[in-house]
Parts: C-alpha cells; sequence; structure tokens
C-alpha cells in the first residue's frame, strides 16, 4: 500500500514519540545486565553497549498494544505484532521481557539495541516504519530479518562469533534496511 510521504511522516513521528515514552516510563525499573549475561553475549557486542542497555522482566503483566495499532490495522496492515505475545521488546537501550530473560531472546534485543546505538534514533524509527509499511508484515521488516538471522547464528552450537557492529554497517553500507 502506498501512503503520502506526509502521512509517512506523521506515522514515523507518533511511533518515534511511543518509543521515547516508553524508553523514559521504564529505564528507571531497568538494571544492567547481569554477570552471566553479559558474558554469554560480550563477543559480539561492543562493552560500551553492554554497559548501558537495562533490563526489565515484566512478571505477571503484558506489555500493552501500541496506541497507534488500531491505525495500522484501519490502514489494512495486517501484520502487525500484537505486543502481549511477544517475548521481549527493545526501547532504545531499554529491553523489556515478558518471563524470564532467556539467551536469544536477550540477544535479539540486543541487536535493536546496538541497531539504535550505530544508526541513531531517528534513522532506526524511519528504517522500521518503512520497512514494515513495505513488506505489511512485521517478521518481513529487514531490521526484524538482521535480528532473526543473528540471533539463529548465536544459537549454533557451537555458537558462531561475529562483530554485531561490523553486521549492522554492512547491512548498512549495503542499502539491505
Amino acid at each position: 500500500m502506498e501512503l503520502p510521504e506526509e502521512q509517512i511522516l506523521q506515522i514515523v513521528g507518533r511511533v518515534g514519540a511511543y518509543y521515547r515514552g516508553e524508553r523514559e516510563r521504564r529505564f528507571p525499573t531497568g538494571i544492567p545486565l547481569a554477570e552471566e549475561q553479559r558474558r554469554l553475549v560480550e563477543s559480539y557486542f561492543p562493552s560500551e553497549l553492554l554497559d548501558k542497555v537495562r533490563v526489565v522482566v515484566l512478571k505477571g503483566i503484558r506489555l500493552d498494544p501500541a496506541p497507534f495499532s488500531e491505525n495500522v490495522k484501519a490502514l489494512g496492515f495486517k501484520g502487525f505484532p500484537d505486543f502481549k505475545h511477544l517475548a521481549s521488546f527493545t526501547y532504545m537501550d531499554v529491553i523489556v521481557f515478558h518471563e524470564e530473560i532467556a539467551p536469544r531472546t536477550l540477544f535479539h534485543g540486543l541487536v535493536h539495541a546496538a541497531r539504535f546505538a550505530a544508526l541513531g534514533f531517528d534513522r532506526y524509527i524511519e528504517l522500521y516504519v518503512r520497512g514494515f509499511l513495505k513488506t505489511g508484515l512485521w517478521l518481513a521488516i529487514p531490521l526484524e530479518e538482521q535480528a532473526f538471522k543473528s540471533e539463529a547464528r548465536f544459537a549454533l552450537t557451537p555458537p558462531e562469533v561475529f562483530s554485531m557492529e561490523d553486521e549492522i554497517k554492512l547491512w548498512e553500507r549495503e542499502r539491505r534496511y
């Protein structure tokens, strides 16, 4: 579905405001990565990122739907995620988990946090929104594709060690986002 550029920019603004608001709301209750969690992922991510990231575990409660989710569905998009069914969601440097922090889920969230750091907030949000509007499916957004592929590589036995920062730069250089 083709939307006018003005409408796309309005959506980008609403999504950006949502991310900023949720990040500010969740950050005070976030805690640093536990030493064991950090050891699992330190070969993949810059230490500055791992120092900055905070995690929140919502025990017994679920994330509410994004305030714009009904608008997205009204536009005819069917592939928008239901936040309460996601294992986690990343708001810049705050990763919110519904249950325990599993290694794969942590890695996936850190991929998103690393991209916020590498691409910048505005660029990340714009790529996410435009990717969704182009594909109509949350799972087909290139940012999600990279997160799931990287998470799968991390989960290999033995794990494949790679620099997520280098992967992000490569995808950006190749215009894969």
